[in-house]
């Protein structure tokens, strides 16, 4: 306390320090990761399954074209040519030995000794945009007899159910493999009846062996009178004595999306269900 002319005066305390706060050094922003486009991967999707129906379309043209010749042809204006984009374009080639599509390019070589032991290769080559660098390649063929086949695992046809063509048509459901084939096996059954007055219950006899998978696997089968495609298996069944004969045709759906679906269509074309009304 301090006395000043006889008063008294409180002294103030000194006003506390505040010490001065320590420099903030700038930190870098969180590196931020950019989440994938869906865009960019529905595209990506759509340019592998435009590269699965190019390899189709020509496993399809060359099967064709053995059937005729016993050998596989390099001659491209022999096979079909790839969907052009939706404005009808398409990707440039080398030169005439190549087949253009919308996205892709495809190379076809042929090797081997016709018709037991030869292959034919396909290679597609992306061209532009997020095509470029894209190559796959798939391979068909006989070894001893015996078919074989060498397919990219990228291309699976369960991922492109739904996905719209390079001409803008979506693939056809997973069931109409099976009424697909069912239309080829009652065609075989009739065929076989204005030859032999009568139907038959084995494949073999009528001709009808439906395509495996594109990778060349098949469906598993319970036993003999079954054979398998991709997905579905198929059965006759015969009733009556030649020649007031009746047939009943089953495919059973065994993996995938169509496992447990059954598909029936008889002698005088009638379907349960209902036809699916699949194109031919």
């Amino acid at each position: 306390m301090v006395v000043l002319g006889g008063c008294e005066r409180q002294e103030q305390p000194p006003p506390a320090r505040v010490p001065a706060a320590a420099p903030v050094k700038a930190s870098a922003p969180a590196k931020v990761t950019p989440s994938p486009s869906s865009t960019g991967a529905e595209l990506r999707e759509r340019l592998r399954c435009e590269a699965l129906l190019g390899f189709s379309g020509l496993l399809a043209g060359q099967q064709e074209y053995f059937g005729e010749k016993d050998r596989w042809t390099e001659d491209v204006t022999r096979l079909p040519v790839p969907a052009a984009c939706t404005d009808g374009s398409r990707v440039p080639t080398p030169d005439a030995t190549w087949l253009a599509g919308c996205h892709f390019r495809y190379a076809i070589s042929v090797t081997g000794s016709p018709p037991d032991n030869t292959s034919f290769r396909v290679r597609a080559v992306g061209v532009g945009g997020l095509a470029e660098g894209l190559t796959y390649e798939m391979a068909h063929g006989f070894v001893d007899g015996k078919p074989v086949r060498v397919w990219p695992s990228e291309l699976v046809l369960e991922d492109c159910h739904g996905v719209r063509r390079p001409e803008g048509t979506p693939l056809p459901a997973p069931l109409c493999e099976g009424a697909s084939n069912l239309k080829g096996f009652f065609t075989s059954q009739k065929a076989y009846f204005g030859e032999k007055d009568r139907y038959s219950e084995s494949a073999d006899q009528l001709g009808f062996l439906p395509e495996p998978c594109l990778d060349g696997t098949r469906a598993p089968v319970p036993d003999d009178t079954w054979i398998a495609g991709c997905r579905f298996i198929y059965r006759a069944e015969v009733s009556g004595i030649a020649p007031v004969q009746a047939f009943l045709l089953t495919a059973r759906g065994m993996k995938g999306p169509v496992v447990d679906q059954k598909l029936t269509l008889d002698s005088q074309y009638t379907w349960s269900p209902a036809d699916p009304g699949c194109a031919p």
